[in-house]
């Protein structure tokens, strides 16, 4: 993860801004080296969207669901 990216995520995180928290998850998620460290940040990017009641929660479901992370 890129040290911009990082400095963003802190920055949503004090607000908290949870739209920016939900992008920016998702973001580190398909920029991972891997497929277990781009689950880690959907899951939290999942998480995020689930508690802001925000639609992308029902992609980032499928997404973590197409790994076999999510039933």
């Amino acid at each position: 993860m890129s040290g911009d990216l990082h400095s963003r995520m802190l920055a949503a995180h004090e607000g908290p801004d949870h739209a920016a928290l939900i992008a920016l998850y998702t973001e580190a998620a398909d920029s991972a080296n891997d497929l277990d460290a781009s689950c880690f940040f959907l899951t939290h990017a999942y998480v995020f969207a689930l508690e802001a009641g925000a639609p992308q929660a029902r992609h980032l479901h499928g997404r973590l669901a197409r790994y076999g992370r999510e039933e």
